[in-house]
């Protein structure tokens, strides 16, 4: 077989930074949030892959390029709501959201006065399609050594599944001044967490995305919290790398 297309989409969730905030120790909070990005309608290239050739009874198929991306996909508005939870100066927080398709995360860290830093994971689920374009070629041999190729295609246009995806990575938080928040993340995503294609031949190893994400907020009047910033989108199997801008809105009870 030789896969000469394929397209994934790969819905990209919005930035985590954790709480965000320099929280009083043994204290507990929600945070509600709305974030704004413009639409990214973009491609990630998957690069330097190529078909082996194919010796058959009755074909050769030369070796072919392989046209393999992911259609990246920026929801423009999401929502989400976390709880956090400070004992001393550690703190942990689960949320949920949707990305428009719901997902869960959990993070854990330090939280001090003047800086923030923690881990977290995600997992959702949503409804994503891809299509497909591959040759194969079925040889069959009899016990007295007579063989016959029959060759044909799969080719699905605009298929789609339900699939698992998830994430993991880490963010810093600084405090410089009184309501000032400077933000850093790392994340690692899968938009597809299992491999195989429902009724097809054949499967994929679905390359990570990666990101990095640096922000600004301001807490206003101690409870409603505004951010922005920029989101870089990018990973060593791809040839490209893409750029977002994140707005966000947050109500902290």
């Amino acid at each position: 077989m030789q896969v000469e297309k394929g397209s994934f989409d790969a819905m990209v969730p919005s930035a985590y930074i954790g709480s965000g905030l320099p929280l009083k120790r043994d204290s507990s909070v929600w945070k509600a949030n709305v974030s704004i990005r413009n639409y990214t309608n973009q491609k990630l290239h998957l690069h330097g892959i190529e078909n082996d050739s194919v010796d058959s009874y009755e074909y050769n198929l030369p070796p072919v390029a392989a046209d393999i991306y992911y259609d990246l996909k920026t929801f423009p508005v999401t929502v989400s709501i976390d709880y956090f939870t400070k004992i001393k100066d550690l703190v942990g927080g689960i949320g949920f959201g949707l990305n428009p398709y719901p997902y869960a995360r959990m993070s854990g860290g330090i939280n001090k006065s003047f800086f923030e830093w923690g881990v977290f994971l995600s997992l959702g689920y949503a409804k994503v399609s891809y299509s497909t374009y591959s040759i194969y070629v079925i040889d069959q041999f009899n016990f007295a050594g007579a063989g016959s190729s029959s060759k044909g295609t799969i080719d699905c246009d605009d298929c789609s599944e339900w699939k698992f995806n998830g994430g993991f990575g880490t963010y810093l938080n600084f405090f410089p001044y009184k309501d000032i928040t400077l933000s850093y993340s790392l994340s690692a995503y899968s938009p597809w967490l299992y491999n195989e294609l429902k009724g097809n031949q054949f499967s994929f190893d679905f390359p990570y995305i990666f990101s990095h994400y640096f922000g600004v907020s301001y807490l206003f009047a101690e409870h409603i919290q505004a951010s922005l910033g920029a989101n870089v989108y990018f990973g060593n199997a791809f040839k490209e790398h893409i750029w977002n801008l994140e707005g966000g809105c947050s109500y902290i009870f």
